[in-house]
């Protein structure tokens, strides 16, 4: 049987502890663990923490000051739009080299309620906000998944000869019309490394994401996923796994989870690669490219008249 990979459940005042202390942050950048989630209390139906800070803002400290730990931020759509977690999940990739991905989830126990007849996105005053539930949450994570790869990679050339420094013609809207309306594109290149890592929080079979034939979803992580989150303290599930969150309740420290991890580690859990991209980490497809049918956001290139 293929062991499993360990993974760690970090709620908000662990994120604190973290990106506050060099010590912790060289220890967990040594452990060969598969991620780490980032503030897994704001979606997972905990109650709210007395500290925690932004799961994506802690992204950017250990993207900037870490060389090999990969992570997923946790985010919903109560409290944003899908275009502004897209460009976050977008520029954590660039910053770590796609050590980074998304966990999404219906609601954020940090954010604040929306208007009752549009609690999702509904708070701004920006639009007319989307019902909160799952289809709204899965349809965020598609829309991220769009929005990714409006601007592929490979469309910046710097040619200059020519004077085109971007094939502007392969950039494309992704016209999504569902719980959201979003032309797009992004405006930020998709990761050299590809679209991030989208996993999906199911504790219980009814917390199951929607099925179509555009799914977004990489990984379902908790009890009805291939990914089950175990609290510190408990044995891991009986059955096989690709792997275990272990999670830190609020009255343990990250020098307590580290210590567990070690050991499990050291006893029959498989130790995944140090660094590198979150998807080839975790062995997961590339997703599909956008339809070559996209309508293109801006005209081709002509060389410069000076060149």
């Amino acid at each position: 049987m293929t062991k499993p990979y360990l993974a760690l459940g970090l709620a908000g005042p662990h994120l604190v502890e973290l990106t506050t202390s060099p010590s912790l942050l060289s220890r967990w950048d040594a452990l060969p663990l598969a991620f780490s989630v980032l503030g897994i209390d704001r979606i997972d139906g905990s109650a709210p923490a007395p500290v925690t800070l932004a799961s994506s803002a802690a992204g950017a400290t250990l993207a900037g000051s870490t060389k090999h730990g990969r992570f997923l931020i946790a985010a919903a759509p109560q409290r944003d739009h899908p275009y502004n977690i897209a460009r976050r999940v977008a520029s954590l990739s660039h910053l770590s080299g796609g050590r980074s991905g998304l966990l999404i989830g219906v609601r954020d126990a940090y954010a604040p309620e929306g208007p009752r007849d549009a609690p999702a996105w509904g708070g701004a005053g920006l639009g007319g906000g989307a019902p909160l539930n799952a289809q709204t949450a899965y349809d965020t994570a598609r829309a991220v998944r769009a929005l990714e790869q409006s601007w592929p990679y490979d469309s910046i050339i710097g040619n200059r000869e020519t004077g085109i420094l971007v094939e502007a013609n392969r950039i494309v809207h992704v016209d999504i019309d569902n719980s959201f309306s979003i032309a797009g594109p992004l405006n930020a290149p998709e990761p050299e490394t590809g679209a991030s890592v989208i996993a999906w929080y199911a504790e219980a079979p009814a917390d199951a994401p929607p099925v179509d034939d555009n799914n977004p979803i990489d990984l379902i992580l908790g009890g009805s996923g291939s990914v089950p989150v175990v609290v510190l303290g408990d044995e891991p599930p009986a059955g096989a796994f690709a792997g275990i969150v272990l999670r830190a309740g609020l009255e343990q420290s990250v020098n307590d989870l580290l210590s567990a991890a070690e050991r499990w580690l050291a006893d029959g859990f498989a130790p995944t690669s140090l660094g590198g991209p979150l998807r080839a980490a975790l062995n997961l497809p590339a997703p599909e490219p956008l339809p070559s049918t996209a309508r293109p956001a801006f005209p081709v290139p002509q060389p410069h008249v000076s060149l």
